[in-house]
């Protein structure tokens, strides 16, 4: 039977048909923004609760004159790994960039500070907790990326509640890459990792 027909001659069949349309089409629209959409908004709200710090040893530096209050520039292997600092990094949301008030440090962000267009903020090395608290504060859910020193990076690590993966980074180390997650209600994740070539006993 046609829906004309219906309508002219069984109005009563016509509005049962009717009204058994429109909930077909409510369930439709239901099923297409419910459940499904409702997870993807929640998985999304998790994700933007996680805030993201990874931290770094400065890259080699060049050699030491031996006076006490040297500030050695990077080595041109130094120079090397900050560049590679600088593409792993490059097209990922890093939203600061913190180092030491050491050429060093400094050194080995800036060409990711170029690349993003920031500029690299000092913080005290000896001060963890209020470089923790500011990033807890102004860089919640946010990505960071901080450079240390082979005597403060595991500390700066426990500061944010990470447990130490090992007692210490020897002298020659410089490619440990160490991803902090911070979540609210949970446990800090530390993730080690390793970029640019393989650090060796024999390296400045």
């Amino acid at each position: 039977m046609k829906i004309s027909q219906m309508k002219s001659g069984n109005p009563f069949l016509f509005l049962l048909f009717t009204c058994v349309l429109s909930m077909g089409v409510l369930f439709s629209a239901s099923a297409q923004n419910g459940p499904g959409k409702r997870k993807a908004g929640a998985a999304a709200k998790v994700k933007a609760s996680e805030t993201v710090v990874y931290l770094v040893r400065h890259a080699e530096k060049a050699a030491s004159n031996g006076n006490m209050t040297d500030d050695p520039d990077l080595s041109e292997a130094g120079q090397k790994r900050a560049e590679v600092l600088k593409t792993k990094f490059a097209a990922a949301p890093v939203a600061a960039l913190f180092a030491t008030k050491y050429k060093r440090t400094q050194q080995t962000l800036q060409p990711l500070a170029t690349t993003l267009q920031q500029t690299v903020q000092i913080y005290d090395a000896r001060d963890f907790t209020s470089l923790v608290e500011k990033i807890k504060k102004e860089y919640a859910g946010k990505t960071v990326v901080v450079a240390g020193h082979s005597n403060t990076v595991l500390s700066l690590l426990e500061a944010l509640g990470g447990k130490k993966p090992f007692t210490e980074i020897a002298d020659y180390q410089y490619d440990y890459l160490f991803k902090v997650t911070l979540r609210e209600g949970k446990e800090t994740q530390v993730d080690v990792q390793q970029y640019g070539q393989a650090s060796t006993a024999t390296a400045n």
